[in-house]
């Protein structure tokens, strides 16, 4: 079934249409500085960059900005610029070398603190090992700049980063300061988490390219832990070809193949969600445009109405956070309770009052869900879904995850990328949502997605 849609009012990627009350515009990147990973390991290969150039370049770029962005809670510059130099010394042996990475701190790090978000209750933590993932990104040799911020607890509370194309709008939360740096510039790629929807929305609001792939995709020891059936490692870049090679590298695996030639040839279904009606005219129009120029060439548009269940099941994932959450914290709130934000302190005693027969019931239905999902989408690549309710909020609020967090909660890969500008000049994304442990397919159909929608954060 393809329907047809309306396409006025939305300012696309594509045009230069002027926005009503635009965001004052931020300092422009150095030409290195810009460089996305396949860019970079591109002029790398043919001799025209070094890593220490590249790493020099990020490094100004955060000198200059974080002030102002708040992306880093700790930059490792001159670790970094060493190891950017060993390889330019020593040649490059492998895709990554070189490539410089930040790292999301709750992610353990034994050459620099890692305080959870939690400054005052870790003050200068240092972890006596790394994280596995962390372990993993140095055998693959790229260039650690340092730990991108969180939010206070680690959750859905504001924290110090800014919205880098507004500083009074906020970055989204959690993996926050990934996605503000990755969008500003001062890192090609971040490492985020995802137990909401902490890599998704941070990444719509900033306007970078967010991946949360099938949970446990990447290892999580040694990365705090919130709650099993939800935290989720992915990564922050600014483009799809940026997030395959990572990954493709990562896993080892030669289906992550960024340069595979790009489609028309797909079906993507469409999904308009409970909360549809309550999103802004920008997100509505950017969508329904989006969804006419896939249409226009020559994709496949198939309308999706999803089982009834599929409305309560977004609320649930409250249940299984909230409940997860009062444990995790458990030693925090009974250790550290004067340092604890009242907000935090409401959701643990909800997640108290949920019993252990909810927190079943959820998890059966998120079961039954997945079946669903399966048999309603049998005929589709990829499902197109929105990211957000609207432009960034004030940095007082970091927004709703009402159309994320259902694919947490189902392990399903998914994926944003910034499609227009609200009337605010602020990044709006589209979401894309694969099937589970086919994430080297679903980046595949996303950069076919975004060969035609023309998405570039630049632009935004």
């Amino acid at each position: 079934m393809n329907e047809a849609f309306s396409t006025q009012g939305v300012v696309s990627m594509s045009e230069e249409r002027t926005v009503s009350q635009p965001a004052e515009r931020r300092p422009a990147p150095s030409r290195i500085a810009a460089l996305t990973v396949e860019q970079g390991l591109r002029e790398m290969e043919a001799g025209k960059l070094s890593s220490e150039q590249w790493t020099q370049a990020c490094l100004e770029r955060i000198a200059s900005r974080n002030p102002v962005v708040k992306a880093w809670v700790y930059v490792n510059a001159d670790k970094a610029l060493e190891r950017a130099r060993l390889v330019d010394r020593e040649g490059r042996r492998q895709r990554l070398d070189g490539v410089p990475l930040g790292l999301k701190d709750i992610i353990d790090t034994a050459d620099m603190p890692t305080e959870l978000g939690d400054p005052e209750i870790f003050p200068g933590r240092r972890p006596a090992e790394d994280a596995a993932v962390t372990r993993l990104m140095r055998e693959l040799g790229v260039v650690l700049l340092g730990k991108n911020t969180v939010s206070r607890h680690s959750i859905m509370l504001p924290g110090p980063a800014r919205n880098p194309h507004d500083p009074s709008r906020t970055p989204g939360a959690s993996s926050a300061g990934s996605a503000a740096a990755v969008a500003d510039f001062q890192t090609p790629i971040s490492l985020g988490t995802q137990t909401g929807g902490s890599i998704v929305r941070p990444s719509t609001f900033c306007g970078a390219v967010g991946f949360k792939p099938t949970i446990d995709t990447l290892p999580y020891a040694g990365l705090r832990r919130y709650s099993r059936p939800l935290d989720t490692l992915g990564a922050i870049a600014r483009s799809v070809a940026d997030l395959s090679i990572l990954f493709g590298e990562a896993l080892g695996d030669p289906r992550f193949d960024s340069e595979l030639a790009v489609r028309r040839d797909f079906t993507v279904g469409v999904w308009r969600p409970l909360g549809w009606d309550d999103a802004e005219p920008c997100v509505r129009e950017a969508f329904d445009d989006a969804v006419a120029r896939l249409q226009q060439a020559g994709v496949r548009v198939k309308v999706l109405d999803m089982p009834k269940i599929f409305t309560q099941i977004a609320d649930d994932h409250d249940i299984i956070m909230a409940y997860d959450l009062a444990r995790s914290f458990k030693e925090i709130r009974r250790d550290h309770h004067d340092k604890c934000d009242p907000a935090l302190l409401e959701y643990l005693d909800k997640g108290d009052r949920d019993t252990a027969q909810d927190y079943a019931r959820t998890l059966d239905l998120a079961d039954a869900c997945r079946r669903a999902f399966l048999d309603v989408a049998r005929d589709v690549d990829v499902l197109a879904t929105p990211a957000t309710l609207g432009e960034a909020p004030d940095v007082s609020d970091t927004g709703s995850n009402i159309f994320i967090r259902i694919w947490t909660l189902l392990h399903n890969p998914s994926l944003t990328l910034p499609i227009a500008r609200g009337p605010r000049g602020l990044p709006v994304g589209l979401q894309l949502v694969g099937f589970q442990k086919e994430d080297a397919r679903f980046l595949y159909w996303a950069r076919c997605v975004e060969s035609i929608l023309g998405t570039r954060v630049h632009d935004v």
